[in-house]
């Protein structure tokens, strides 16, 4: 295995990004499969066979009184779950361990996965969303901060998109079984959405067996005086003998940040604001913060949906167009973990934050005058593949690695479970929101993500210093360290040697 193991584990964490991406991609069809939309209430069969929505005044029995917020319903559910896994993960990933917490939120996503495809109604279909949402939240705060910890400098930031390729992975994985199933299931059987939900428990099982064999983080070891077990560690990451000299160094630089840090005493959540890190702590969430107001929600959740308003034929834009868009997602991916490591995470997230403001203009522009020239709908659509284009090379896997390497080790968890909670929560609200933004596509809608993306840009340009090529216990040269108290506590550890 030698020197391709860190790259191992890399992949192997990272799969608890390809089960959020699943989640993704497979609610966005599951949400416009007849089978499912009758079966909960929001869409209901006509005499002449069709399927027509609950909407309006348009209520007869087999329609749920809530009929028109369950779909936002259902995404919100599992959103809130995220919200308090990527809380309690802050907590855990220090505790347990960065590995045992991944593996937890692969036991917490299976349970969730079991629970939604047997439900028989909202009453267990919901918790089912929650402990899934917890379990997705958990893995999205752990699994990039463990390849980041368990990472070689020079590549550190190549490795850590591997958790948005993965997501990106199981998102058109999801569209590929789904549209399987949509073509061979009958539309009117429970089966076909109970098969797509329960489909994922088999990724969740296969994160619990293949993390069993991953090594803890050296730097959670380190951090817990296990050192020796940390050394061997470190040498297998690094396809290096335990005396070399190169491996020797590094360690004592990880344990010389862990000791300084444990002679200030126990980290608190108030030191978050504290001067050094409190700048970390506002990068981290208005990074996430930026990264859920790009739009790409409204894009992924109910992404067909949104092709069949801009004319698409409803069959059309759950299959063809959904997978165009998802693989598209997946392949765009691949310049932005090239070039996280030659322009640098800052160049990255600036031009594609121009990008995506550029597209979204273009898509408020053609799906505004589709309506007079009706062939200009294919221009908008277009727009939207640029956009994810856009995203999936620059802001969706940069964020991630950004928040997983500025924090010092003493409120790593802390600092970016907080910068994680950021993304959930708005991930939630604009989740909330988009079934009434789709429902009345125009210029305005879409000047809103424009805007915030253009935004972005210009914040990444004043805010955001770059972090290419630096270690994680160089991360103060940049920041600042956290406090007076932090240098004499690195003055004590030298004066001791």
């Amino acid at each position: 295995m030698g020197a391709y193991y860190g790259y191992l584990v890399a992949f192997a964490s990272g799969v608890g990004g390809l089960l959020f991406g699943y989640e993704i991609g497979v609610i966005g069809q599951v949400l416009s499969m007849d089978s499912f939309s009758s079966f909960f209430g929001y869409r209901y069969r006509a005499a002449d066979g069709s399927y027509k929505d609950c909407t309006g005044d348009n209520y007869p029995a087999a329609c749920s009184s809530l009929a028109e917020d369950t779909t936002g319903w259902i995404t919100f559910t599992f959103l809130i779950g995220c919200v308090g896994g990527a809380l309690v993960s802050s907590m855990m990933a220090d505790g347990i361990g960065r590995k045992f917490s991944i593996l937890f939120g692969g036991v917490l996503f299976t349970v969730g996965g079991a629970l939604q495809s047997s439900a028989n109604g909202l009453s267990l279909f919901y918790p089912g969303r929650v402990v899934s949402g917890i379990g997705v939240g958990i893995m999205s705060m752990s699994v990039p901060l463990y390849i980041s910890e368990t990472s070689p400098t020079k590549i550190r930031g190549f490795l850590t998109t591997i958790y948005q390729l993965m997501i990106t992975i199981g998102i058109f994985i999801a569209s590929v079984i789904n549209s399987i199933i949509i073509s061979t299931v009958d539309n009117s059987s429970a089966t076909e959405w109970r098969l797509a939900l329960g489909i994922q428990i088999v990724p969740g099982a296969i994160l619990f067996l293949i993390m069993l064999f991953m090594p803890f983080s050296p730097r959670w070891l380190a951090n817990r005086d296990r050192d020796e077990e940390a050394i061997k560690t470190l040498a297998h990451l690094r396809n290096l003998p335990v005396g070399d000299a190169v491996l020797k160094a590094e360690f004592k630089e990880i344990k010389d940040s862990v000791l300084a840090e444990r002679q200030i005493g126990e980290a608190s959540w108030s030191e978050l604001l504290a001067p050094g890190i409190g700048k970390r702590v506002f990068l981290g969430v208005m990074l996430q913060f930026f990264q859920q107001w790009t739009g790409i929600n409204v894009i992924l959740y109910y992404q067909s949906d949104l092709f069949a308003r801009m004319g698409v034929d409803k069959k059309s834009a759950d299959i063809p167009f959904t997978l165009a868009n998802n693989f598209i997602n997946f392949i765009a991916t691949f310049p932005g973990m090239y070039l996280v490591e030659r322009a640098g995470r800052r160049q990255l997230l600036i031009v594609g934050g121009i990008i995506m403001g550029v597209a979204h203009c273009l898509i408020c522009l053609f799906v505004g005058l589709s309506s007079q020239v009706a062939a200009l709908s294919w221009l908008a659509i277009v727009s939207v593949f640029i956009f994810v284009i856009g995203f999936a090379s620059s802001w969706g896997p940069i964020v991630w690695t950004y928040q997983s390497e500025i924090f010092p080790m003493r409120v790593r968890s802390k600092g970016t479970g907080v910068s994680t909670m950021s993304n959930w929560v708005w991930n939630a609200v604009i989740a909330k929101i988009t079934p009434k933004i789709i429902a009345r596509i125009n210029f305005y809608n879409y000047l809103v993500f424009a805007a915030a993306c253009f935004i972005m840009s210009a914040f990444t340009y004043v805010f955001v210093p770059e972090t290419m090529g630096k270690s994680l216990e160089e991360m103060d040269e940049i920041f600042g360290a956290p406090s007076r108290t932090r240098k004499d506590a690195e003055k004590t550890i030298v004066a001791v040697q």
